[in-house]
């Protein structure tokens, strides 16, 4: 997840703390050449049913919205202007605050540094998100759609990743990118502050169509999905007795996937206390092809499986997961290399000899 004013706008609504000061970018001017290259994102228009609540989700799927969103990919399609795609999107938002190219007033700049003005344009010089406002759906909080850019060859390809999404949180959407297997992968994050949480999709380029794909990176029980939720920290990791790697929602680091993730859940036998929620930590690890939960229960069944696998009674899903009882099997469990190198030394694993590395490999966990 990368969005500076996310964590801020949730802590001030639930905790009334306040550092977004510290991370702004201090922009304070629309310089002349970004305001020559600025253009208005599109409005998305359409009349509202007489009659009809800003909540009712069949307002989603109105003929007029679906043609008027139509109109909004055709619009987004035509922001082909080079100079458009090389200024930077901080700049061009500070452009569309201050409506002229010049210094920032007074008060703008004050409004820049807290954080008051909800941004509608994210991403770099080749991919860009743009959040398009609801006229009739959700409007009290923030309801919009979200669209990405993508420039390839002097076309733009748009590719709606967010559908009538609102948020009790002002700038709760996010966006960030890495490499996987040569794919441009994105990250659409996004928060809300009732309860405090994070979800985040992820897509990459499909290279046939130029459009955003779901990525199913993540095992949900017996099927992959490109969607990821945790509740939200409201105090940072070290105050919680958390390694600082263990902040929510990490997938992506210094544009590459990491090895683990951490994500949290809410429930009355979770250990963690935060600010009087109880949470319980849910570990992620990458096995080269999915993200999935690594933890004591599902190192006590990959013993099971391991010591089975060429037994009928193991499913054939199961087979695929673990083909043979062989170090890189058994190292995908658990992280420590050098570990199963002292458990394991020629690369082969019985029955036996496994089921004592698990066991060597937690009890060095636990000291």
């Amino acid at each position: 997840m990368n969005n500076p004013l996310l964590r801020i706008c949730v802590v001030l609504l639930v905790a009334s703390v306040s550092s977004f000061a510290q991370k702004a970018k201090p922009i304070t001017a629309c310089t002349q050449t970004t305001f020559a290259a600025f253009k208005p994102l599109p409005k998305l228009k359409y009349d509202c049913p007489e009659g009809s609540i800003d909540s009712d989700d069949k307002i989603l799927k109105l003929p007029e919205r679906l043609s008027a969103i139509r109109g909004v990919v055709k619009e987004l399609e035509g922001f082909t202007n080079a100079a458009w795609w090389q200024a930077e999107v901080d700049d061009l938002n500070a452009c569309k605050i201050h409506g002229s190219a010049g210094e920032f007033t007074d008060e703008e700049k004050e409004g820049w540094k807290r954080g008051d003005y909800s941004l509608d344009l994210f991403g770099n010089h080749e991919l860009r998100l743009a959040l398009i406002a609801e006229p009739c759906y959700q409007t009290g909080y923030s309801g919009s759609n979200a669209f990405l850019l993508y420039r390839k060859n002097g076309k733009v390809f748009v590719s709606q990743v967010l559908n009538g999404y609102y948020s009790r949180v002002d700038n709760s959407v996010g966006i960030d990118f890495a490499s996987l297997n040569g794919q441009q992968l994105v990250e659409v994050s996004t928060a809300n502050s009732m309860p405090p949480s994070l979800v985040s999709y992820f897509f990459v380029i499909d290279a046939k169509t130029n459009k955003a794909v779901p990525k199913k990176l993540f095992k949900d029980g017996n099927k992959l999905t490109n969607k990821m939720y945790s509740a939200m920290l409201l105090s940072e990791p070290k105050d919680l007795g958390l390694p600082k790697e263990a902040a929510e929602m990490k997938v992506i680091r210094s544009k590459s996937l990491a090895p683990t993730f951490s994500v949290y859940e809410e429930t009355d036998r979770g250990k963690i206390d935060d600010n009087g929620r109880k949470l319980r930590r849910i570990v992620y690890r990458w096995n080269g092809r999915f993200y999935a939960v690594q933890n004591r229960s599902r190192q006590r069944a990959g013993i099971a499986i391991l010591s089975s696998v060429r037994s009928p009674r193991v499913s054939k899903s199961d087979a695929r997961l673990y083909p043979s009882p062989t170090l890189a099997t058994a190292r995908w469990q658990y992280p420590k290399m050098s570990v199963w190198d002292r458990a394991l030394p020629d690369g082969r694993a019985s029955d036996t000899r496994v089921s004592a590395a698990f066991r060597l490999v937690n009890q060095e966990n636990r000291d």
